[in-house]
């Protein structure tokens, strides 16, 4: 499985790429080669040891300790021994002046295989960044099928971190897994380990080669898994690629994987998160559930502007929003949303784009749908907000391939847009449309998507029940302009 970046980042801090967070902040450079806990740390050529970074006097406010505010530059090659725990951050950082650890150009963290508490740990900390700078790597060379070593291995430890971030940084190679009987890879086999990591932020990473990517904890791999105990809230997921998880398939399905995998259960709740500038494409197996799978007490999570494109030998529901009822442990699934999607659920033997069950207070806007055996599927005990579903573009399921359940709503399914509209009391700005007009529902999606011609898409300030965030960063998504400008909705 892989995670990549697909997007630039376009707002730079206003330091120097090198620079610190601000003028009174502190620096060390450490490096795999030093033996020093004394040297001025100035300086790649002065640098520290890793063992005067674990060292908890190195840690506090005075000039030669690690403190909120200080970066710690890291210089060229780190070599682990086996199942070694690297770097191990002491300390906390505030929200004005996080504690930074930042790869420089050519740094490289690689062991045989880093310990299941990660090459770096950070946890139970606040306000850490781990920066991988665009060029940094944490990796294994001999964990894997016919390998030296297959171990549990984990590329950053945030459990309990809040306020946390990683980010720019390569994760690989953490279990090359080649065979299809190979089952020694277990759980813990993660690029970024994050249980009960509040206010959490993943950004362009990519992870490949790993069972659990990036994951909480529960029972399913691949993409970012967090299942929680008590409430787990803030978080966002964005600027990722994931794809290619056909090589963690099983005969019993032992790595079932999703691309992004949340869920509150036995009383727990995830709440307030958004997920966005995400890309799934790629061979994702049959050991898949969706693209993005919401589990039962999720709450106020915005999806917005990703892209997801299936295989047309595979069947998936893309976007699943699943709740076992309205009444569970942890609260009911209430107020989430997908907005100005871009989703082509592959072939058309079963699946959805975006598919909603047991969901209160639910809005799906601006999406460019395609099923699936139905493009969208509205189901029990599902309830919408004044907005609802609307201003969509669908794809004409029954023109194209003969199907006659292009929506469905509550155990009932139609195929055209007067019949979904007397059903579901929704989209009366949405329209179907041919594949031929679009490049949404080919097998590649790069980019960013144009803006849908003629859809009658809608701004935040319209919107009501709406992530107001969420739908002021969102960009529209399209098709050709094909249709002449007086053509009305359908």
């Amino acid at each position: 499985m892989v995670l990549r970046k697909f997007v630039s980042v376009f707002a730079l801090v206003a330091a120097s790429l090198f620079g610190v967070a601000s003028a009174n902040a502190k620096a060390f450079y450490i490096s795999g080669t030093s033996s020093s806990s004394t040297s001025a740390g100035s300086s790649c050529s002065s640098a520290l040891s890793v063992g005067w970074f674990n060292n908890s006097s190195s840690w506090g406010s005075a000039t030669h300790q690690i403190s909120p505010g200080t970066t710690v530059f890291l210089c060229g090659t780190f070599t682990g021994r086996p199942g070694q725990q690297l770097l191990n951050v002491l300390g906390s950082g505030t929200a004005s002046y996080p504690i930074t650890i930042k790869f420089l150009p050519g740094a490289v963290l690689s062991a045989p295989y880093w310990s299941s508490f990660g090459a770096i740990s950070m946890q139970g900390r606040s306000y850490v960044v781990v920066d991988g700078g665009g060029s940094g790597i944490i990796q294994n060379t001999a964990n894997g099928t016919g390998r030296a070593y297959r171990q549990q291995s984990v590329g950053v430890h945030a459990r309990s971190c809040t306020h946390c971030t990683v980010q720019n940084l390569t994760i690989q190679n953490l279990y090359v897994r080649t065979s299809a009987s190979d089952l020694a890879a277990t759980h813990t086999v993660n690029c970024v380990y994050w249980h009960l990591a509040n206010y959490l932020t993943i950004n362009n990473i990519t992870c490949h080669d790993a069972s659990w990517a990036i994951a909480g904890d529960g029972n399913n791999f691949n993409g970012v898994a967090s299942g929680v105990v008590g409430k787990v809230g803030g978080y966002s997921i964005h600027n990722n690629h994931f794809h290619d998880f056909a090589n963690w398939d099983s005969p019993t399905n032992t790595y079932h994987h999703d691309g992004i995998h949340l869920w509150g259960q036995n009383g727990g709740t995830v709440t307030s998160g958004a997920i966005y500038n995400n890309t799934f494409d790629g061979d994702f197996g049959v050991n898949i559930t969706a693209h993005v799978f919401l589990q039962d007490s999720i709450q106020h999570v915005a999806l917005y502007n990703n892209i997801t494109v299936a295989p047309t030998y595979r069947n998936i529901n893309s976007i699943w929003f699943s709740a076992t009822s309205t009444s569970m442990p942890g609260g009911p699934a209430t107020g989430n949303s997908a907005n100005n999607n871009s989703i082509n659920a592959g072939g058309h033997r079963s699946g959805s784009a975006i598919y909603a069950d047991n969901q209160l207070q639910f809005t799906a806007v601006n999406n460019v749908m395609g099923g699936g055996v139905s493009d969208v599927s509205i189901q029990r005990g599902t309830t919408l907000t004044s907005t609802g579903v609307n201003n969509n573009v669908y794809r004409d399921l029954l023109a194209e391939f003969g199907d006659r359940n292009t929506f469905g709503f509550k155990g009932q399914n139609f195929y055209s847009l007067s019949q979904w509209r007397a059903a579901c009391h929704c989209d009366y700005a949405s329209k179907l449309i041919l594949g031929s007009q679009t490049t949404v529902f080919s097998s590649v999606v790069g980019g960013n998507g144009p803006t849908v011609a003629g859809a009658a898409v809608t701004s935040a300030s319209a919107v009501t029940g709406v992530d107001s965030a969420a739908m002021s960063d969102a960009v529209n998504l399209s098709v050709y302009p094909i249709w002449p400008s007086t053509t009305s909705l359908l």
